[in-house]
């Protein structure tokens, strides 16, 4: 059994606050110390028994993360989770305050915000346990120490098909270039961590002038959800650097599937490290780390690919036909389209400029 929770907003720093921060030793730190071996299967297993269920504040939406949890459930039946889907800032700021206080808190902190990350890495949230499993996947694995990239998500394109007819829009620039067909657009606010960091990405690659054609045109939304909504009632023909979390929406609402389609980023394809991280102040600290554990073996991304997050164990190939893995992005783009942001000081520091550019062109 696991219980998802819808909790209120509520933000205690902003996003724009953290480049206040001094994090040149953060960046130039080295993600691959990594803490003594830890307990074995058997020892996690026992001590998990003892503890009271795994509690998770993440930004998974809830279809994505039930999925996953089933799966990691019938593997351990008796630890029951239960996720708390916030934004990205409350994450940290909820798990602070809770963690200042003595409070029951999150055992695992899942978020789309490598700025955050160094954030929470230099107020020390995160346990630095290592998964056994590391070894099998790109080293960018390791975010930071404690902090590991959970799937590297690929922002993506989708379209209402009712409206595009045959046309199939595969790159931001084809969309900007074609006013009359993709007369109306929609995207994330780069308000938004997971929209800044899908921004900046495509920027790195392409700069601004395909962003600067499409203007007034995008109607810029606060999550994907808000994306869907707009796309498959006519309010907008097509999204841009969006979640790759709607893969699951499409291919498990025979509704959708009637309306919406989708596909990779053509001109330049940013990956989003959602991150993962067992926290200090964990009260399940065995079940959370038995989570990593499932997470980082096969059996785990075969989970992720089937949750619509990107499996991208090395070599590894999903079975039942799931596509969702880093190697099908990589063939369907092309490696040198892709640009993976890290969570460094110049991606940090370069907020407060890319952003107001942002709001220039977007308003």
């Amino acid at each position: 059994m696991h219980a998802r929770i819808r909790a209120p907003r509520l933000v205690v720093f902003t996003v724009a606050g953290l480049t206040a921060l001094s994090i040149s030793t953060i960046a130039s730190s080295s993600p691959s110390r990594t803490a003594k071996s830890g307990p074995s299967l058997a020892q996690l297993i026992k001590q998990s028994k003892k503890e009271k269920g795994l509690v998770v504040y993440g930004n998974p939406p809830g279809r994505n993360w039930s999925t996953l949890a089933d799966k990691f459930q019938s593997k351990y039946p008796w630890i029951k989770t239960q996720e708390y889907d916030l934004e990205d800032n409350t994450i940290f700021s909820k798990y602070g305050a809770e963690a200042a206080q003595g409070s029951r808190t999150a055992d695992l902190l899942i978020a789309s915000a490598p700025n955050l990350w160094i954030y929470a890495h230099r107020k020390g949230y995160p346990m630095n346990y290592v998964p056994p499993g590391l070894k099998s996947f790109p080293g960018f694995v390791k975010a930071l120490p404690g902090v590991y990239v959970m799937s590297p998500d690929p922002a993506v394109i989708f379209w209402n098909k009712l409206l595009l007819g045959d046309k199939r829009p595969t790159s931001v620039t084809a969309v900007a270039n074609d006013s009359s067909t993709y007369n109306a657009v929609t995207g994330y606010t780069v308000d938004n961590t997971f929209g800044y960091t899908a921004l900046y990405g495509y920027v790195q690659l392409k700069g601004w002038s395909a962003l600067q054609k499409i203007g007034k045109r995008l109607k810029a939304q606060t999550g994907v959800a808000g994306q869907r909504t707009l796309v498959s009632q006519g309010g907008a023909k097509v999204a841009i650097l969006s979640s790759p979390t709607i893969r699951l929406n499409i291919e498990t609402d025979s509704n959708l599937q009637k309306i919406l389609n989708w596909g990779y980023i053509k001109d330049a394809e940013p990956l989003i490290p959602r991150g993962i991280a067992i926290t200090k102040k964990a009260s399940s600290p065995a079940s959370a780390k038995l989570f990593l554990n499932f997470i980082y073996s096969r059996a785990g991304q075969q989970a992720m690919c089937e949750a619509g997050f990107t499996a991208f164990m090395k070599g590894f190939k999903p079975s039942g036909g799931c596509k969702n893995t880093l190697d099908a992005v990589y063939k369907a783009v092309g490696k040198k389209h892709v640009y993976l942001v890290r969570p460094v000081s110049k991606f940090v520091n370069a907020r407060p400029k890319f952003a107001a550019k942002w709001h220039s062109i977007f308003g």
